[in-house]
């Protein structure tokens, strides 16, 4: 057997391709993936249109804080839903109203009626109804694959959505660049994201979960399964500090994500061709990333391949921070993109191996308000400092502070692997 052979037999048999032995799962992460090219479409065009407007590192903050503030405030409302009621009718739900919404902003682009405060109503019921979509959408894959090929099914939504976070940004730039009006683009930037939210609901409608793990029985109430939650990660050994240390990581290490455009524009005048390589080459290295993560057996050895993405992640940075040429810049976004993967992904694989599964909506909310929440108060922080002060040395203070962390940490790791490697039944 051939070395390439060879490799493609490990994918399809033990690596990533092990959850495509699913139908269901196949339809709904290719549904998922150009959801998710949607998704970066729309995600660079707010960003382009709030920086044309405004100019401001402080806006492009505020934009995603706006988005994550509301996604904080009902993630842990909603991922209690998810525990209790069926996890197939909220998905249809919720995806209709993030269609809706988004028709609705392309409408208002294409007329020439948006301004920001319009782009800052957006992202924040944008921020509401991802709240509502995102524990569901995290808790699906159990739901659809066997707990042996769950690393796997995580591996390949990682993928697909690093996969996204590259082609999405590249048509965005091309497509913005083509228009003489770039409003006009970036409204039919919009219109995409809207039809690829639709192919998502279709599929929707034709997959069946069977892997059901909403619990039987009598229940509490519902604010009595929201605390049940809080106490459950508050409990469970290692989970607790785990996530404690990704909130900081999140905070300071991918903040940058939020503020390309200002990075492309600002420092080195690239324009929206500039935001699109920026934005394609994190995707680039997310994709690398998440093909490691996909093909990972098991949570074992997971804990400390985490912890070496994050030390790599402190060095892109630095580079990124200090980079004396716009090239360098996009090679170190690369270079983060490979760390956010594999450290966000590693994360995710780590939780979601490790806790039972009538609590997954629940502890997965508060998961997400982690990683989707953090990076934006942190762009914000960053964003307003950095409109008083230059890029450069906000970022590489910031980076200094995260590093001091980071090896303050470094003792609890063998603790943390001996926590969250095992299985929640070997508790």
């Amino acid at each position: 057997m051939s070395r390439l052979s060879g490799f493609i037999n490990f994918i399809s048999l033990q690596g990533m391709g092990r959850a495509f032995r699913h139908r269901d799962f196949t339809l709904f992460a290719l549904a998922g993936l150009m959801a998710n090219i949607g998704m970066w479409l729309q995600r660079i065009g707010v960003q382009w249109l709030t920086w044309e407007i405004t100019g401001s590192y402080a806006w492009l903050g505020a934009m995603a804080f706006a988005d994550a503030i509301a996604i904080m405030i009902f993630l842990p409302i909603f991922g209690t839903v998810a525990d209790r009621k069926n996890r197939l009718v909220l998905a249809r739900i919720s995806q209709s109203l993030l269609m809706l919404l988004t028709i609705g902003l392309a409408a208002l682009t294409l007329s020439g009626n948006i301004n920001v405060y319009g782009l800052l109503l957006f992202m924040t019921l944008h921020g509401v109804f991802e709240g509502f979509w995102t524990p569901v959408r995290m808790a699906m894959a159990p739901s659809l694959v066997p707990r042996e090929d769950l690393s796997a099914a995580i591996g390949i939504g990682s993928l697909f959505f690093n996969m996204a976070q590259f082609i999405g940004p590249a048509v965005a730039g091309l497509l913005i660049a083509l228009f003489a009006d770039r409003h006009v683009g970036i409204g039919f930037l919009f219109v995409i994201t809207g039809f690829s939210y639709l192919g998502y609901l279709v599929v929707l409608f034709i997959i069946h979960l069977k892997f059901e793990e909403t619990r039987s029985g009598p229940r509490g109430s519902f604010l009595g399964d929201f605390r049940e939650g809080l106490v459950y990660v508050a409990r469970m050994p290692g989970l607790a500090l785990f996530m404690a240390m990704m909130l900081v990581t999140t905070i300071i290490m991918r903040a940058f994500r939020e503020l390309l455009a200002g990075v492309a524009d600002g420092v080195f005048a690239a324009g929206p061709e500039g935001l699109a390589v920026l934005t394609s080459s994190l995707g680039i290295g997310a994709v690398l990333g998440s093909l490691v993560i996909a093909n990972y057996k098991s949570a074992a050895g997971m804990t400390r391949l985490v912890l070496i993405s994050f030390a790599a992640a402190i060095v892109f940075q630095f580079g990124f921070a200090l980079a004396p040429a716009f090239w360098f810049a996009a090679l170190c976004t690369a270079g983060l993109g490979i760390t956010v993967a594999v450290g966000g992904i590693g994360s995710q694989v780590l939780v979601q191996s490790s806790i039972h599964g009538d609590m997954r909506g629940r502890v997965m909310s508060l998961w997400s308000i982690i990683v989707r929440g953090s990076p934006a108060i942190g762009a914000w922080a960053i964003g307003i400092l950095t409109d008083i002060w230059q890029f450069q040395l906000v970022m590489t203070v910031a980076t200094s502070i995260y590093l001091v962390f980071f090896l303050a940490m470094l003792p609890k790791a063998r603790g943390l692997s001996r926590a969250l490697e095992s299985p929640p039944e070997e508790r």
